[in-house]
């Protein structure tokens, strides 16, 4: 902070403290614009926000835009930058959403957003090279730098793209005695933000032509607050390749110096030095970071406020947004998932072969199935996920709908009721208190079904069962008892027919077990059924975004 102090001392006075002055004053009124452009930009940074937030939790834009002033206010501030003011802003937003699903947004927003930076940069340094001509050596040095960036961005896109869980490879490959400390606490908290980061993560064009457009309409409103900053400044009407080489400046600035408070002289030097390059004059690049400095006072004034009114203690958070012991405590309750591996084309989906005659694509489909059941089931706080698959089929394909290996566990039995009976003994077995076993041809499942379930089966102590349009149900959950005996709820069931649910629910009376009966649902098994999902989605795609993907590829 000293040194940015000093620097800032030193460019004022090279460029002449009357001549600053004057420069400021010229501004003027102009000001005002320059406000109302930088309040733009924060509008879109919130609502780019929103729309990274994962179905169906919700965030208000005013919420988010307030948090966002605040978080960047905090951020401003303090040497810490990003570290104090993204927690910042996801404890500003608990009040409307779990403080997990929060975080994971503002991950996958700033991704975006660095992505978006990255092209600035290399479109800058492209504009530079072009402006100066080739006779500049170390354009090339600087190019390097920005190729890297550029580079890991991309990377990182390309490991929530493809659901690689870093994390989770790394917990592998720890040393027993670490993996059960605290360094095996802390990756497993990483591996729960990356499985929401993953399910926010947008893989459709729908998902990412909005975000694309907000990030482009920032950089606009960026350039606009340069381009009147500069005019007012210089008097005079520059170019937009200059105003644009000055705001890509401005960000490589923010971006190294982030953890400099308010950029202190860092930015008065940097724009003071870029501006006698481009023979604009020292004067007009101290003057051009002297007014952003003012700006950034303005947004201050509003943004520290309102985190001193509202306060950033730790209740206002949920557990789930750090590693604390409550939070690496094994879950007692778990949801699975009865699938069979999408790799094995020849057995999945067999009476949908008049609508969807090719094997392949059927797989496809069901992966989609798959991969948007899980996306629900993430969505669930306090409780595991597990994945049982048919032994036949086997393992593969599992990894792209963002499963990890430790989340995998194999069926046992011949029919469907002894295969149900033996997961539940599985999951009790491995510690579970309660389990909860759904289907995998239910893409569009309400998370509140699930929510139901689980309290209701936390509440009730006994079991909850959710009726299928057809007839069965699809999902069933118990809680364990001791010694473990899952109770009888399988003999005597016609399955796959319009019977299953009597006769589960007459086995419960049998047995003496309450079935609490929570939403009923749909499975997509036939044509009629895959008819009322393309409808379902029409409507309503995020409702299930792979599987929306998938149907729009089938004619």
């Amino acid at each position: 902070m000293a040194f940015g102090a000093l620097l800032f001392v030193v460019f004022v006075r090279r460029a002449g403290l009357a001549d600053v002055a004057a420069g400021v004053a010229s501004v003027g009124w102009g000001f005002l614009l320059v406000l109302a452009l930088s309040g733009f930009r924060f509008a879109m940074r919130a609502l780019a926000w929103t729309l990274c937030v994962e179905p169906p939790g919700r965030l208000t834009f005013r919420e988010a835009l307030v948090a966002t002033v605040a978080g960047d206010a905090l951020g401003n501030v303090t040497p810490l930058g990003l570290l104090v003011s993204e927690p910042a802003k996801v404890a500003l937003v608990t009040r409307r959403l779990p403080a997990a699903g929060a975080l994971a947004a503002l991950a996958v927003e700033n991704l975006f957003y660095s992505l978006s930076v990255a092209v600035v940069l290399v479109a800058g340094l492209v504009a530079l090279v072009v402006r100066l001509g080739t006779g500049t050596g170390w354009w090339l040095a600087a190019g390097l730098i920005v190729g890297g960036v550029v580079l890991a961005v991309l990377a990182l896109h390309a490991v929530l793209w493809r659901r690689v869980s870093l994390s989770a490879r790394l917990l592998v490959m720890l040393p027993e005695r670490w993996a059960a400390g605290w360094v095996g606490a802390g990756l497993g908290w990483l591996r729960r933000l990356e499985a929401r980061m993953h399910a926010a993560y947008p893989r459709t064009k729908a998902g990412l032509g909005p975000i694309a457009m907000v990030d482009a309409l920032f950089h606009v409103a960026a350039l606009a607050e340069t381009y009147v900053v500069l005019a007012f400044v210089t008097g005079s009407s520059p170019s937009w390749l200059d105003a644009f080489l000055f705001e890509s400046v401005n960000r490589m600035i923010m971006v190294a110096f982030k953890f400099v408070p308010l950029r202190v002289g860092v930015d008065e030097a940097g724009t003071g030095l870029f501006a006698d390059l481009l023979q604009f004059g020292t004067v007009t690049g101290v003057t051009m970071a002297i007014v952003r400095k003012a700006r950034m006072l303005s947004w201050l004034a509003i943004g520290l406020p309102i985190v001193l009114g509202r306060g950033l203690s730790a209740t206002r958070a949920d557990a789930s947004t750090t590693p604390t012991a409550s939070v690496v405590e094994p879950t007692r309750t778990v949801i699975a998932i009865m699938a069979r591996s999408p790799s094995d084309s020849g057995a999945i989906k067999t009476r949908l072969a008049s609508v969807v005659p090719d094997p392949r694509v059927r797989a496809d489909l069901y992966a989609a199935f798959v991969a948007d059941t899980v996306r629900t089931c993430r969505a669930i706080g306090g409780v595991a996920l597990r994945l049982a698959y048919t032994p036949d089929g086997g393992t593969a394909g599992f990894d792209a709908a963002g499963l990890w290996p430790d989340e995998l566990l194999a069926q046992r039995g011949d029919d469907l009721g002894t295969r149900e009976r033996a997961l539940f003994e599985d999951l009790f077995s491995a510690g579970f208190d309660r389990a909860l076993v759904i289907g995998s041809d239910l893409p569009t499942l309400p998370s509140r079904v699930l929510e139901e379930a689980v309290a209701s089966l936390a509440a009730a102590g006994d079991a909850v069962i959710g009726p299928s349009d057809d007839g069965g149900y699809c999902l069933l959950g118990l809680a364990a008892a001791e010694p473990i005996v899952v109770p009888d709820l399988f003999t005597g069931v016609r399955w796959s027919t319009p019977f299953a649910l009597a006769d589960t629910l007459s086995a419960a009376r049998r047995a003496g077990i309450d079935l609490v009966q929570v939403e009923s649902w749909y499975d997509v098994d036939d044509a009629g059924d895959l008819e009322r999902l393309r409808k379902e989605l029409a409507e309503t795609p995020t409702a299930a975004p792979a599987t929306a993907a998938a149907l729009a590829k089938i004619e």
